[in-house]
């Protein structure tokens, strides 16, 4: 998804490139436009919209923009409230600009009659208009896929819903992190922040939040018309393959290796600085615990922002989060505790997080059923590293 700014660019006149494969006597087309993944994180998960082409003028229609001078952008972005917009631009210069980001492009033209393009073409025009032109966007509800879908499915009348209304043997998390496991931070970052209701069952209709899935569904759909049963994709063309070579999976991996090797480094850092803090003494000794103590204190600052978009903001996707459990504020203290060289409350704070971790699986496992094994698995090694250290007696028995 492009920022707002960007796609002013393609106001400027550009070499035009054909949009079809073979020109034809209609002079009015539909396609649906579908860009693959991109380098960049935000670019990850594609992009989509719809093209109409009428005679020699072609308008492409976008739902996945939006724009950094909005009134309070910054603070309704903090908060959940996404406000996205809705534009009609060139079709023809769009499609010279994508075609250079080293992105797969497909153009997919619609099997819909005239009469049918027309009624999308009036829907979509109203939809850029001033005062409709905004809507509040949702990761997977309503997002720059969705409302294409939606808006096909219309003119079909509902025989794209109809024929994916069956249960996927996916869910929103899963979906997604096809996009994102090839790389482990941002795939774990993107789901911790995330609870419990992306984890649900959800139907083929629901995986179309994805611009791939949407195009996938498309190719295979068959719709009833005057004349008879006929593919609903009319003609497809690749327009642009990216070099990347990057194939997405048909299920993401579970990752657990690298979390467990990840947070053994981690546990293993921060074991170490502590039992030089608490071994040594002098300037080294303290120059240990400082370290210790902003390490923590970075985590903390990490977990409050889990806290804040948990319980106080509108992120819909991020309430009902068993991940608050690893993730809090409080990673501050056993830093104050090193600072003071006490190493019983140091010892009973990871205690405590030990319990606490303990609590977090069982009550995953019995009740809660968020996919966070990435988390589990990350923390199993991490603390029991400070367990390790701190349960020798030469630290345990430290004054208070």
């Amino acid at each position: 998804m492009k920022q707002f700014f960007l796609i002013l660019i393609l106001a400027i006149p550009m070499t035009l490139i054909p949009l079809t494969a073979e020109e034809t006597g209609d002079t009015l087309k539909c396609y649906l436009l579908t860009v693959g993944p991109g380098k960049e994180l935000y670019l990850w998960f594609g992009h989509t919209g719809i093209i109409i082409e009428e005679a020699d003028k072609s308008r492409f229609y976008d739902f996945g923009n939006f724009s950094f001078k909005a009134d309070h952008f910054y603070r309704n972005f903090a908060m959940g409230r996404l406000i996205y917009l809705k534009i009609g631009v060139s079709a023809k210069a769009y499609l010279n600009y994508i075609v250079t980001e080293d992105r797969d492009v497909t153009l997919q033209q619609l099997n819909i009659s005239r009469e049918k393009i027309l009624e999308m073409k009036e829907e979509l025009e109203r939809n850029t208009l001033p005062g409709n032109n905004t809507y509040l966007y949702h990761h997977y509800l309503d997002n720059c896929s969705t409302r294409p879908r939606d808006i096909i499915d219309k003119v079909l009348d509902g025989q794209l819903k109809e024929a994916t209304n069956r249960k996927a043997d996916a869910s929103f998390r899963s979906s997604f992190r096809r996009f994102t496991s090839h790389s482990f931070f941002p795939d774990w970052l993107l789901s911790l922040l995330q609870g419990r209701t992306i984890d649900g069952p959800i139907t083929y209709w629901d995986t179309m939040f994805l611009p791939d899935e949407l195009m996938k569904h498309l190719d295979t759909l068959m719709v009833t018309s005057d004349e008879g049963l006929e593919a609903a994709v009319q003609n497809k063309k690749i327009l642009a393959k990216s070099s990347q070579g990057r194939t997405i999976p048909a299920q993401p991996p579970l990752s657990g290796v690298p979390a467990l090797l990840y947070g053994l480094a981690a546990g293993f850092i921060l074991m170490m600085l502590q039992r030089f803090s608490l071994e040594r003494k002098g300037k080294a000794a303290r120059s240990a615990a400082l370290l210790f103590f902003l390490i923590l204190t970075v985590i903390s600052l990490f977990g409050l922002i889990v806290w804040f978009i948990s319980f106080f903001t509108d992120h819909l996707v991020a309430r009902q989060n068993i991940n608050v459990m690893m993730f809090h504020p409080l990673y501050l203290v056993p830093g104050f505790f090193l600072l003071k060289q006490s190493g019983k409350r140091l010892l009973r704070f990871w205690q405590i997080q030990g319990g606490v971790w303990i609590l977090m699986v069982i009550m995953n496992t019995a009740f809660f059923h968020q996919e966070n094994l990435i988390t589990v698995l990350f923390f199993l090694p991490f603390l029991a590293c400070q367990l390790f250290i701190l349960k020798k007696p030469t630290y345990s028995t430290q004054p208070a």
